[in-house]
């Protein structure tokens, strides 16, 4: 049964458009203002008609003059579809074309005297109704994939007519669903879409106003035509579902409903399954999508896609490596093989959606024979590898990992596709240059991975020199004390210096001891000492006479581990002691700045070079003593840097040297940044 609709609504309706047409003709230019007035005027003319005719709005000629509208709409969208896509477009919308045709001139024939009488019945469900929702959903279509294929150039001037026009057709396709679901047309949904035509005829003209200069480079979007076809196939397979509801309503029977309503459950059970299905959707683009282009693959797509699998964060190495191949071929699941470093053969390292079986092939085995050094992607029949196939199960294809410099790295085993693909150049070339990009990934991964165990084992390296470093010093000092216990054992004074000594030399030792079992990376604990208490310390242990001067301002204190901070005074020291003439003392002079404490080591030795300064000072290992090891002054740098403080050098040839350490305070000093000249003296004498 159908409802009458409100005259008055689509008459208003009619009025505005009518408005709207004649508005387009007088603002609009050229000859691309005659089809969206007259677009305007026909949704006018039907308006009008249902308006007269409010109790039959399908029956003719109302009807006639909706089917001659959304004709109109489609032509419309078909004629802003060319000028934005040019010649790459035409295949595309001729298809749409011979559709909207077909569905157009289906349309007409419903509205033959038979079917304009079934009408008046409840048959609301017959070829009319589907006749027309085939027409209004390509609209749909046509106006989605029109705006999803411009570019920013021009979706300027499409985007307008599209949401007009493909609101409009979408409205209609809930019309027309409902209708053919209830078996009546809604009076509220017909009543709305009287308004919802007048709302939508300003942005139809407003669009067609717009005349700026068209651009007309836009390729046709692979997933634009990958998602048109989804809706159109699902639209079809709709249809024929509806045509078949229909035909079971006609049977009469007492279980005829509820077959209808179990028909259309398990139909949307269906689509949902199908459109959630990977493979359903490689189906439909092999044997849809890939017709409407030269080429299978959108390369700027691969690629980006190929760079977003491999910098995926929180996947393995592995797994991310046989994805990036993987994908691009549309297969399921995959295997890696890799050659581990030096070792003979390549080995499993990673499994996708197959068994983990620790599989080997050997360099010679025929597989790896036939990549030819990675020039080559083999396609796996069944009497090829088997040991491989009795392992992960059917195998497809094989992808080689070639890298420029370390030549073939690896292999990547791939499962038959989900949808048939043919092994054609253009697969091969895109699998080959995958195969390259991956090597590239892997290699410099494995790279990076043996630069962290170098870094690791230079950190091992440099705590172990810093003992030796140390350990020598100890050794001297003992030393030196030995040599002096022959001449002095019986004096008492020397026995406790003697004592002293050793006691210092345990405690360094066991000191060294505690940071060689300390675990990797951690330091030594970090705490506030006072240099000048420090400084007192070991300049009444060093073997070698020391001059400590200071200033008078209050002690402040920095943040560093006490051992490091004697360590870096203590290598100076000795360097300066040895480039000292015998008895002349060192002088160790502090000095408390602003928010600073500076320590200078200075001695009148021989001096130094502004190129030894330069190139050997500070390198590791490099020494021009007979018995040095050149750690010493790259150690005490290295602790006071890691402490926040820096060491700099003075040296001149023949007037000596100084070394100059500076380290932050922990607190802000209250006295100003000015560095007075000392003026107080302490002599410390073996």
């Amino acid at each position: 049964m159908i409802h009458a609709v409100s005259p008055v609504l689509y008459a208003g309706c009619a009025a505005a458009c009518l408005a709207w047409s004649m508005l387009v003709l007088a603002a609009g230019r050229g000859r691309h203002a005659l089809l969206p007035a007259a677009t305007c005027f026909l949704i006018a003319a039907w308006a009008a008609a249902v308006a007269l005719m409010p109790e039959a709005p399908l029956a003719w000629p109302p009807g006639g003059l909706e089917v001659l509208r959304n004709a109109f709409w489609f032509l419309l969208l078909l004629v802003l579809g060319r000028r934005v896509g040019g010649a790459q477009a035409r295949p595309l919308l001729l298809r749409f074309a011979l559709a909207g045709g077909t569905a157009t001139l289906l349309a007409f024939a419903t509205l033959s005297a038979p079917v304009a009488q079934a009408l008046t019945t409840t048959a609301i469900g017959s070829p009319v109704v589907l006749t027309r929702l085939a027409l209004v959903l390509l609209v749909v279509l046509l106006a989605e994939n029109l705006y999803r294929n411009a570019d920013d150039g021009t979706r300027w001037h499409v985007v307008l007519p599209c949401v007009a026009l493909g609101g409009l057709a979408a409205f209609d396709v809930i019309l027309y669903a409902h209708a053919a679901l209830t078996h009546d047309l809604s009076p509220i949904l017909a009543d709305a879409r009287a308004v919802l035509a007048a709302v939508a005829a300003p942005l139809l003209a407003l669009g067609a106003m717009r005349d700026r200069r068209w651009r007309r480079n836009p390729p046709v979007s692979r997933q634009v035509v990958f998602h048109g076809a989804t809706l159109l196939v699902a639209g079809a397979f709709l249809l024929a579902v509806g045509a078949a509801g229909e035909a079971l309503r006609h049977l009469g029977a007492d279980w005829a409903r509820a077959a209808e309503i179990g028909l259309w459950a398990g139909t949307a059970m269906a689509l949902v399954v199908a459109l959630s299905a990977r493979s359903v959707r490689s189906r439909l683009r092999r044997s849809v999508v890939d017709h409407f282009f030269a080429a299978r693959y959108d390369y700027r797509q691969e690629w980006l896609r190929c760079v977003a699998t491999l910098s995926a964060p929180d996947v393995a190495a592995q797994l991310r490596a046989i994805r990036a191949i993987a994908d691009a071929a549309d297969s399921p699941a995959g295997v890696l093989l890799l050659r581990e470093g030096a070792e003979a053969g390549f080995h499993w390292a990673g499994s996708w959606n197959m068994p983990e079986e620790p599989v080997s092939l050997a360099d010679d085995h025929p597989l790896i024979l036939e990549v030819r050094g990675g020039t080559w992607i083999v396609p796996l029949s069944e009497k090829d590898a088997p040991e491989l196939r009795e392992a992960f199960g059917q195998l497809w294809l094989a992808v080689p990992l070639a890298h420029h410099r370390d030549g073939l790295l690896g292999l990547v085993l791939l499962a038959p596709p989900r949808a048939a693909l043919p092994l054609d150049g253009e697969v091969f070339d895109l699998l080959r240059s995958l195969g390259r990009e991956v090597a590239m990934f892997l290699a410099e991964r494995r790279a990076a991975e043996r630069l962290a165990e170098q870094q690791q084992l230079q950190d091992h390296a440099q705590r172990f020199a810093f003992v030796a470093h140390d350990v020598k010093t100890v050794a001297s000092q003992l030393t030196l004390l030995l040599a002096n216990a022959e001449h002095n054992i019986q004096d008492p004074e020397f026995q406790r210096d003697m004592l002293l000594t050793v006691r210092a030399s345990a405690t360094r030792i066991n000191t060294l001891i505690a940071r060689l079992r300390q675990p990797e990376g951690a330091e030594l604990n970090t705490t506030s000492i006072e240099p000048l208490a420090r400084l007192r310390e070991l300049s009444a242990r060093s073997a070698h006479p020391v001059q400590l001067e200071h200033d008078d301002r209050p002690p402040l204190r920095v943040s560093m581990a006490a051992e490091a901070f004697d360590a870096a005074v203590t290598h100076l020291l000795a360097n300066a002691a040895e480039a000292s003439r015998p008895g002349e003392p060192v002088r160790l002079r502090l000095q408390h700045g602003q928010q600073r404490v500076l320590v200078e080591v200075i001695d009148r030795g021989c001096g130094m070079t502004p190129e030894f300064i330069r190139d050997h000072l500070f390198r590791p290992l490099a020494t021009g003593k007979p018995r040095g090891s050149g750690i010493g002054a790259w150690q005490a740098r290295e602790l006071l840097r890691r402490a926040g403080g820096e060491l700099a050098v003075h040296s001149r040839p023949g007037e000596g040297t100084t070394m100059r350490m500076t380290l932050p305070a922990c607190r802000d000093p209250r006295n100003d940044a000015s560095f007075p000249a000392p003026h107080s003296a302490e002599a410390a004498l073996p």
